[in-house]
């Protein structure tokens, strides 16, 4: 396989991954907090783990512990709203 193929090549596969990415997308029901809030734990983590050994290895487990307390925090975010979540109320009896 020559140069031009495999560029070719490339460029078909990422167009029909871009094209599967803008197909898809609007089925993702993405909240903005879905995405804030681990992120803003991932950051916290980061610099806290920075402060306490500024290395490349702390950088990356403090932005990746973070990032996973900042998950669970969301994620528990989401079973209170559940709970609270009104219940239809029963069909009356005939």
């Amino acid at each position: 396989m020559n140069l031009r193929d495999r560029r070719t090549r490339r460029t078909w596969q990422r167009a029909v991954a871009l094209s599967l990415l803008l197909f898809l997308a609007p089925a993702c029901m993405v909240n903005p907090a879905q995405i804030y809030i681990p992120l803003a734990y991932a950051f916290t983590g980061l610099c806290i783990a920075l402060l306490v050994s500024p290395t490349p290895t702390a950088a990356v487990v403090g932005l990746v512990v973070g990032g996973l307390i900042g998950a669970a925090v969301y994620n528990n975010s989401l079973k209170r709203q559940l709970w609270e979540r009104p219940r239809p109320e029963p069909a009356p009896e005939k």
